[in-house]
């Protein structure tokens, strides 16, 4: 059985990672690539020594090593979540395509959606707020929502549910760490980019619940047994 759940987590994960680099190539890296032209350009102008030295600080370069290594993470990021998803499964006995990509969806808002009204996607040359801050607002309300959806569609009682309602906005009425002025990007690249990455993210979640919930029932139910 654990045999079978590490197989169908491994492919459901490359499948969908794959997909997710093959969609940012189109979608999101042409605008990493004008914001960093951006960047450049307000570092040459201010000969900011702060700027210059970050811009000596090891980054792969472009081309093949770029690639190479934005697909090795979206990979990972695909395997892990893909485990999530497959234990998801397994827990609550069985999954069919449909309901995987009600998870997978369930995902995107969780991981994605949730965070980014806070936390929206930057692009370089921004000015983020200090990044502790930011990663734990981002645990913080991933947990929130996570649990909140739990409570609402799962809640065994009316309570539970409004309990997970509440829940829900917590972290938004609390407040997102925000930096303190503007970056050189300009707002229309930035919306783009937030907007490309809100839909390229939105493709790799429905990807992963389709994948995860096909691989589980190719490799994982059949060992659950006809009760499942």
């Amino acid at each position: 059985m654990f045999a079978r759940i590490i197989y169908a987590t491994l492919i459901a994960g490359l499948s969908a990672g794959l997909v997710l680099t093959g969609v940012q190539a189109v979608r999101v890296t042409p605008l990493i690539h004008k914001a960093e032209l951006y960047e450049h350009a307000s570092e040459a102008a201010t000969h900011d020594s702060h700027a210059a030295a970050q811009a000596k600080e090891w980054q792969p370069s472009e081309g093949f090593e770029r690639i190479a290594y934005s697909t090795l993470a979206n990979v990972l990021a695909g395997i892990g979540f893909a485990l999530l998803l497959t234990g998801t499964y397994v827990l609550c006995g069985g999954v069919d395509w449909r309901r995987g990509l009600l998870w997978g969806l369930g995902g995107f808002v969780t991981f994605v959606l949730a965070p980014a009204l806070g936390l929206p996607p930057a692009l370089p040359g921004g000015d983020p707020a200090p990044l502790v801050p930011r990663q734990l607002w981002w645990v913080a309300t991933a947990a929130a929502t996570a649990g909140g959806l739990a409570l609402v569609v799962f809640g065994p009682r009316w309570w539970w549910k409004f309990v997970g309602i509440l829940l829900l906005p917590l972290p938004h009425v609390i407040g997102a760490p925000q930096g303190a002025g503007a970056g050189t990007v300009p707002p229309d690249l930035e919306t783009a980019f937030i907007t490309a990455s809100l839909v390229t993210n939105l493709v790799f979640w429905l990807v992963l619940g389709l994948t995860t919930a096909t691989t589980f029932r190719w490799l994982v139910l059949p060992k659950l047994g006809p009760n499942a």
